[in-house]
């Protein structure tokens, strides 16, 4: 009896594991190839540009591991009184554009900027859909990190992930799959791993 259901479990897992989508996660610029020194300077952290339902859970993350390689350095925009920035700060700004963030922090010597985002979401964590009606389907995001000198109004990191779950189309009647702010949260993990194995703190 115990054989028996040892077996009834292997084979329940197997299906589960069968139908799972399993998440990856790609980066997209290949020639970020060094990290950051963070032993020195004033660090501002840039409100989140990111889906409400992942907002909070985003900026703690960031603030905790920012935190984590600058201890006291380390201050949120709206923190700060006297910040006098655009609403919204565009990614790959040009050098008279990092100029113009310094005027309006002046004493600090790095902004750190994130953006994140759902590109697709056509299936939810667990999909139900009877397999002779599958199609394969996508849920994809992205989490993009830029950080600018601002004395040598410069780009010092700039790095994006995109994070992928895919649900195909075969003879499974469910699916589990990783949702859009799952893979955001992976896709920001990921570039904060990267941040880590290559930086100075």
């Amino acid at each position: 009896m115990a054989k028996f259901k040892f077996l009834v479990l292997v084979i329940s897992i197997f299906f589960v594991i069968q139908s799972c989508s399993l998440p990856h996660y790609m980066m997209e610029n290949k020639a970020q190839t060094t990290g950051l020194d963070f032993t020195k300077g004033k660090w501002l952290i840039n409100d989140i540009d990111c889906p409400g339902n992942v907002y909070q859970q985003l900026f703690q993350e960031s603030t905790k591991d920012f935190g984590l390689f600058l201890a006291d350095r380390l201050y949120p925009v709206y923190n700060v009184k006297g910040i006098i920035l655009p609403q919204k700060i565009k990614f790959n700004p040009s050098k008279n554009d990092i100029k113009e963030m310094k005027k309006g922090c002046v004493g600090f010597d790095y902004f750190i900027n994130i953006r994140a985002g759902k590109l697709k979401e056509e299936i939810g964590s667990i999909d139900l859909t009877p397999h002779h009606l599958n199609t394969s389907k996508t849920n994809q995001s992205e989490v993009f990190i830029e950080i600018y000198d601002l004395n040598l109004s410069e780009i010092i990191y700039s790095q994006k992930v995109i994070g992928t779950s895919s649900a195909v189309k075969d003879n499974q009647d469910v699916h589990f799959s990783r949702a859009s702010s799952g893979l955001i949260m992976g896709a920001y993990r990921k570039l904060i791993n990267d941040i880590s194995s290559k930086s100075i703190k």
